[in-house]
């Protein structure tokens, strides 16, 4: 703990996920978190007690209590910051800041969710002021998997995971009846052995998804239907540019600076809507012409081959033949 200015700056670490061989015989219980173990909130300016559960798929860590000073909760351990985390606020205000001075404020029965790789997120809670809240960890692939599949909110966190950017809501959104069902069920499991671990998680992911539709439904549906239009008018405007310059020398890096985008998005779109690569369908689009030429015009092989950029005809020919399933001399 380090005091700095006006309020303790405290160092906070991510509870980690637990491996079944480590913590399966104590799944599903609370035992001593090890910010207590190791006197991380000093108790000449803290009133504070720490928990921990595991689950096989998830940790939680409650905490409850005051500080006698503004208190500055931070990461600034490496362990766990690759995990997504959901918070859940029974009592008290915690203000978190934001990027470009902005802040966001939780009350009582609200929540939050947060992916903070880098640890870029801070999280002042006031002096004096009892405080209670919940944080629930989740492995990235895990989150991933329990994401649905048919939602772009959905689409946008997975993505952003997989990327390692952060994420948090723009608000704490007020929690719902059915989350507050699935707490109970939580910390007053009325079963017990396996039955009662798989309850417990069943609750959690009821929790999570519910907190990701209130937090990013509206906002990064928008945005998501934004992205997709705008990567549809990219991979249709490249297709319409190729079907017009086919004969042209193109390279990757050209017609990404020509639309605005990176050339592996560029390659990934077009697959995307399209079914086949930038150069499948270059290739296409002069064979079907090669052999429009062949059929029209009174040119030989060779000269077909050299109008449509091929340098060798034999190359040409099985490249024809693998097309069209028949030699170029068999045109006419």
């Amino acid at each position: 703990m380090i005091g700095s200015g006006n309020y303790l700056t405290i160092n906070n670490p991510n509870i980690k996920v637990q491996s079944a061989a480590v913590q399966a015989d104590r799944f599903g219980q609370f035992v001593p978190s090890p910010v207590d173990e190791n006197n991380i909130f000093d108790t000449t300016v803290a009133n504070v007690q720490v928990k921990d559960m595991y689950l096989p798929n998830f940790s939680l860590r409650v905490y409850e209590g005051t500080f006698t000073k503004d208190a500055l909760l931070v990461n600034k351990d490496s362990d766990g910051t690759e995990l997504p985390g959901s918070c859940v606020f029974l009592k008290g205000s915690v203000k978190t800041f934001l990027s470009n001075d902005d802040s966001i404020y939780s009350f009582n029965g609200s929540q939050n969710f947060k992916y903070d790789p880098h640890n870029e997120f801070l999280h002042l809670i006031p002096a004096q002021m009892p405080f209670h809240y919940i944080h629930f960890s989740f492995t990235s692939d895990y989150f991933s998997e329990i994401l649905p599949g048919n939602e772009c909110w959905a689409d946008f966190l997975r993505e952003r995971v997989e990327n390692r950017e952060k994420i948090i809501g723009d608000h704490f959104a007020p929690m719902a009846i059915a989350q507050e069902r699935a707490l109970q069920n939580i910390f007053n499991c009325p079963l017990s052995g396996k039955l009662g671990l798989l309850m417990m998680e069943t609750s959690i992911v009821q929790i999570i998804l519910l907190q990701m539709h209130l937090l990013f439904n509206t906002e990064n549906c928008t945005m998501a239907k934004a992205g997709a239009r705008r990567e549809l008018e990219i991979a249709q405007g490249l297709k319409e540019h190729l079907s017009k310059s086919f004969l042209d020398d193109h390279s990757l890096a050209s017609l990404g600076r020509e639309f605005g985008t990176n050339t592996n998005k560029l390659m990934v779109l077009f697959k995307k809507f399209f079914g086949k690569s930038i150069f499948d369908y270059i290739s296409e689009l002069r064979m079907d012409y090669a052999r429009q030429l062949l059929r029209d015009e009174d040119l030989l092989v060779v000269e077909v081959a050299r109008t449509v950029g091929y340098k060798n005809p034999n190359h040409f020919s099985t490249a024809f033949k693998r097309r069209f399933g028949y030699n170029p001399t068999e045109v006419r």
